[in-house]
């Protein structure tokens, strides 16, 4: 029987993906979009290292844009540790990093993807288990007691799952060659990955839909678009985006909807404690866990993975973190929007111009 555990807080989830890794007996598969070589990735580096000593396939893909962060430390530490580890679209300038490309692209296949991320978390173990979810690895998901930010973050450990189709879609990023059919199961599997374009468009015009046949209540996290017709319905509409955020113009271009979300009955709220990094969906009983964000990047060019909750128990840990994000909150009033600097709604304006960048 499947078995769903929530994750919110930076610790409980390393710990448990740490754990989870040393405990592994044949694979371990993990993508991310951001490797830092800060403690929290040198601990994940030292379950890794243990994992190849004692005879499991491990791989690490990161992606070109949140390499740099580490940059040549990591290579030189991977390389050292002995860790397979390939980068998923390296930036062209980087040009030491063209060698741990799958399929040696060359440079113009590089440029042409330069826009074409790879912004899922994810980790799969022994075909058993997989970890999914809004953390990087990163020190900045750690509470501030223990030298992080306390970001604000969700993710769910799924065991006893069929882990076909996250699988297929990792050797697809691992390998451009990569072939093999797709899984027949993928329509119905809980895993939601939008590794073509077909799927793009697939889970798209699925997530519109029920959106539209909400009944009760669509509850959003660090997601924004324009739902009208919810509100005009008397469906509970709620949206928790970031006051703060690591993007610095987000909050300002998120702004850019709220009057007209407003005026339908909308309620948005801004989190304070820290930056809101999660990413989940609440329409009615159907809850998503994951990377994606509702926003032209993840729509239309970065590789994004998510999960459907099926446990009560998890859905019920879902939504009643979410009424404590809630009341970590501040409320966005017609008054308070209408007081946003002038200046802040321009430049949102023009930034929003070049959306598919950011």
């Amino acid at each position: 029987m499947t078995e769903e555990k929530l994750y919110f807080l930076g610790d409980e989830y390393f710990i448990g993906l740490i754990r989870d890794i040393h405990g592994a007996r044949h694979r371990v598969d993990l993508e991310t979009y951001i490797f830092e070589l800060d403690p929290v990735g040198r601990a994940v580096i030292a379950a890794l290292t243990h994992a190849v000593a004692r005879g499991v396939r491990v791989r690490l893909l990161v992606d070109g844009v949140g390499l740099p962060l580490a940059d040549a430390e990591l290579l030189e530490t991977l390389e050292g540790e002995g860790i397979p580890f390939r980068i998923f679209h390296p930036i062209p300038w980087f040009f030491r990093h063209r060698r741990y490309t799958a399929g040696g692209l060359d440079l113009w296949a590089l440029w042409s993807r330069l826009n074409h991320r790879n912004h899922r978390k994810v980790c799969c173990i022994d075909r058993r288990i997989v970890w999914i979810g809004s953390f990087n690895i990163s020190a900045c998901h750690l509470p501030r007691e223990q030298g992080g930010e306390g970001w604000r973050d969700t993710a769910v450990r799924i065991e006893d799952v069929d882990t076909d189709v996250p699988d297929h879609a990792f050797e697809r990023a691992w390998n451009p060659w990569f072939r093999r059919p797709r899984p027949r199961n993928r329509v119905r599997s809980p895993f939601r990955l939008n590794d073509t374009r077909r799927q793009r468009r697939r889970l798209h015009r699925g997530l519109i839909r029920r959106i539209v046949r909400g009944r009760d209540r669509i509850w959003i996290t660090n997601a924004y678009f324009v739902p009208e017709r919810r509100a005009q319905r008397g469906v509970d509409v709620r949206i928790l985006l970031p006051s703060v955020s690591d993007v610095f113009f987000m909050p300002w271009t998120a702004a850019v909807f709220y009057g007209s979300l407003l005026e339908h009955g909308v309620r948005i709220y801004e989190y304070l404690p820290a930056v809101l990094h999660a990413k989940t969906l609440i329409i009615d009983e159907w809850m998503t866990v994951g990377s994606s964000n509702l926003n032209s990047r993840s729509l239309s060019h970065d590789l994004e993975a998510d999960y459907v909750l099926d446990s009560p128990a998890a859905k019920a840990a879902l939504v009643t973190h979410f009424l404590q994000d809630i009341n970590d909150s501040r409320p966005v009033s017609q008054e308070a929007y209408a007081a946003r600097p002038r200046w802040q709604s321009g430049l949102a304006h023009l930034l929003l111009l070049a959306r598919d960048w950011f």
